[in-house]
């Protein structure tokens, strides 16, 4: 054999060797990445899949893709036509990897809902039926015989899209049928348990990336060192690019985004690494970390939940990196001397014939999987962990999490965890039981605290309830607080209703909010059956159960409210006929004077007086002189609107104020006030219908008063002449200013 053939020989095996620890890899950041209930499941599918992928790569798949082509679609050779010499054998042990690297691109993905039956099949579907179809049309058949992608000039030196961005498709169905992880989406969504094993397992990705792509060069010649440079500059470009990127649009470097950016960088330079220059290198890898990061991103916002963004890291930078060959690369580098455009064509044809096909028929047949076998594991599965219900194994912490859960979902915190001595997760347990003792010691003193307080609350001599200023409700009421409203126990009443004046349910929330309290404020309000009443009430501004509450007390001062009226009542009125008394009269007179002056409006005064008065007296005596005053009132009210006012002066003297009235219309209501007296006659206590008639003097507002006793003394001249002229009539006094 020639010795330069032996060291081709040995370089491969070594590259083999060492594209092999980049399944340690995924295996580290896939375990890293997700959440410790579901690391061993991780791990245990990476262990997995290369087993399946190298059997039926050894069976099937060598053969598909490297043998005889059968129309430049598939090859035709057996596992018993595979030559066993030296070469060949290094050749097949470093294709045996990079199927189970392709194969492993699948599980991060899908990790930690899918199961291990589901993934099983997925892996043999991917190693046995997809990767070695699409490495066939890129790389296999014979130099007669070529797959038609490499027939045609297309180039993709270590495998871009062949191995990554195939991988990344299959990924990127199976995400799409099983959906998201349970509260992926919601809140915080989910973090990786464990960081530094993830970091570390991107190093060891990138150590093994360096047999993946020197390898790919099947000989150790003068072009390995720069494929070996320009894998450490991609990989560097797409780290730093993801770095920056993160520090612009969140202001922090997401360590995840960061370590997708260093394997897209690498991915981006897969294709084209034995002819681009490390320049080239650089730009390639930067902007496939870029990618991913956007990348990233658009799959949270459409809610694809790739647990370890795989289709973020290995898909779209696997096509870029497969176009950038015709972009950035050297065309001395390529197959077939074509210009840059007729490069980028076949680039494409290539990236979207067998992403086209890797899709198609991972979809297609992962859909019919699931309708037979459920892909994915039970919700009960799956909030168990991964870890315990497909494989029955758990870990120190994985326990101590479960046991912290149990007590989550439960609400009992009264016994705490068991601790396990000797392990990572004794000194959290201890730690976690002291937390549990102090919050059981408080929550017995809140309790005890919140006794006290509603022993107070139901005690309380007044009303009291705390309004929720969020939600407007009255969340709490004590027993007089629900005497008080005519509420039941439980029965809720809507603040807004609570108040008669919308004013004053203003000033007490506005002065509550900008005080802190109210202090024995006046208000009226309604309970639940619409019936108002008064109350001095309180209010202090709280906070309660995350919400801004105000507490109230109330007085009921109905039955003072109703004394105080009926004592302003006997103050300013009559107590026999109800009319207002002179003071009061005079008070409203000249208040209504003041208004009139100001606004441009009429007023007019008139003075009535009941005519023969005295003779009733005389003869029927002074109880039906009384009822007769009375039911005088009465017919007057009658005949006024609510703004109007009546006056006893004295005796049977009634003075009336009629706001914004002018002459005619002073001159229509006294006339109308005497017709309906005089129709209208008086049941006397013995049962005798007595007729009475009014004189009535009017007069109105003048510019020239100085009072409203100037008004009332000319309208008491004109009822003066009202009498004089017979009785039963109206006069007027005017005055020209």
């Amino acid at each position: 054999m020639d010795p330069n053939t032996k060291i081709d020989i040995v370089w491969i095996i070594l590259c083999a060797i060492l594209v092999s620890t980049m399944q340690a890899g995924f295996c580290a950041l896939e375990s890293g990445l997700v959440r410790a209930k579901n690391s061993i499941n991780v791990a245990i599918k990476n262990l997995v899949d290369f087993c399946i992928a190298s059997l039926v790569f050894w069976l099937v798949g060598y053969g598909v893709m490297f043998g005889p082509s059968l129309l430049g679609l598939a090859g035709t050779q057996t596992v018993h036509e595979i030559s066993s010499d030296a070469y060949t054998m290094a050749f097949f042990l470093f294709q045996l990897v990079f199927c189970g690297t392709s194969t492993t691109i699948v599980s991060g993905a899908v990790a930690e809902r899918m199961s291990f039956t589901g993934y099983f099949l997925a892996a043999l579907v991917l190693a046995g039926l997809i990767y070695p179809v699409t490495g066939h049309w890129a790389w296999g058949g014979t130099e007669d015989a070529p797959g038609w992608l490499r027939a045609v000039g297309f180039h993709d030196f270590a495998g871009s899209t062949v191995v990554h961005s195939v991988g990344g498709w299959m990924a990127l169905a199976a995400i799409m049928i099983i959906g998201p992880r349970a509260g992926r989406f919601a809140g915080k969504g989910i973090q990786g348990h464990d960081m530094p094993v993830a970091v570390l397992g991107v190093f060891l990705l990138w150590f093994g990336w360096f047999g993946f792509n020197g390898g790919s060069e099947l000989a150790f010649n003068e072009r390995v060192p720069l494929i070996l440079v320009n894998t450490a500059m991609g990989g560097a470009a797409g780290g730093l690019a993801a770095l920056l990127f993160t520090w612009l649009v969140f202001r922090l470097p997401q360590v995840p985004l960061i370590m997708n950016g260093v394997i897209a960088g690498l991915v981006g330079v897969t294709a084209g690494c034995d002819h681009f220059t490390p320049f080239a290198s650089v730009i390639a890898g930067a902007i496939a970390g870029i990618l991913a990061c956007l990348t990233s991103v658009a799959m949270d916002r459409t809610h694809l939940d790739d647990a370890v963004g795989a289709v973020a890291a290995h898909l779209i930078p696997g096509i870029w990196g497969t176009l950038a060959v015709a972009v950035v690369g050297d065309p001395d580098g390529w197959p077939m001397a074509h210009d840059r455009w007729q490069q980028l064509l076949i680039q494409l044809q290539g990236v979207a014939t067998m992403g086209a096909y890797a899709f198609i028929v991972s979809y297609s047949l992962l859909w019919l999987i699931n309708k037979v076998h459920p892909l994915r594991v039970t919700e009960q599965q799956e909030r168990m962990g991964l870890n315990i219900s497909e494989h029955g194994a758990s870990t120190s912490t994985q326990d101590l999490l479960t046991q912290m859960i149990d007590h989550e979902r439960g609400g009992d915190f009264s016994q705490g965890v068991q601790v396990e001595p000797e392990t990572e997760a004794e000194p959290i347990a201890r730690e976690y039981n002291r937390v549990l003792a102090k919050v059981n010691e408080m929550t017995q003193d809140l309790k005890e605290s919140e006794r006290r307080v509603s022993t107070i609350l139901e005690s309380s001599a007044f009303p009291i309830a705390i309004l929720d200023l969020d939600t407007h409700q009255l969340n709490y009421l004590n027993g007089r607080a629900l005497e008080m409203f005519a509420l039941l126990p439980g029965q809720a009443l809507d603040e807004e209703r609570l108040w008669v004046d919308e004013g004053e349910r203003a000033m007490v929330l506005h002065t509550a909010a900008a005080m802190g309290k109210v202090t024995d404020v006046e208000v009226q309000l309604r309970n639940a059956k619409g019936q108002a009443f008064y109350a001095l009430l309180s209010a202090s501004r709280m906070r309660l159960d995350e919400h801004e509450c105000l507490c109230l007390s109330f007085n009921d001062i109905t039955s003072r409210k109703a004394v105080e009226a009926m004592l302003k009542q006997r103050a300013t009125h009559d107590s026999l006929t109800g009319a207002a008394n002179p003071a009061h009269f005079a008070e409203l007179a000249d208040r209504e004077i003041r208004r009139s002056r100001r606004f441009g409006l009429g007023l007019s005064v008139l003075m009535l007086d009941a005519d023969h008065f005295k003779a009733v007296n005389d003869t029927y005596g002074h109880e039906a002189g009384d009822r007769v005053l009375q039911e005088l009132v009465q017919i007057i009210r009658l005949c006024l609107r609510s703004i109007d006012v009546v006056g006893r002066m004295g005796g049977e003297e009634f003075a009336i104020l009629l706001a914004e009235t002018d002459h005619d219309g002073a001159r229509t209501a006294a006339e109308r006030m005497c017709e309906a007296i005089a129709r209208h006659p008086v049941a006397l206590p013995d049962g005798e219908m007595l007729h009475i008639t009014v004189s009535i003097g009017m007069a109105v507002l003048h510019s020239g008063d100085a009072n409203y006793k100037t008004l009332l003394r000319r309208a008491d001249q004109a009822l003066y002449r009202a009498k004089a002229h017979g009785r039963n009539r109206v006069e007027q006094e005017t005055i020209t200013s």
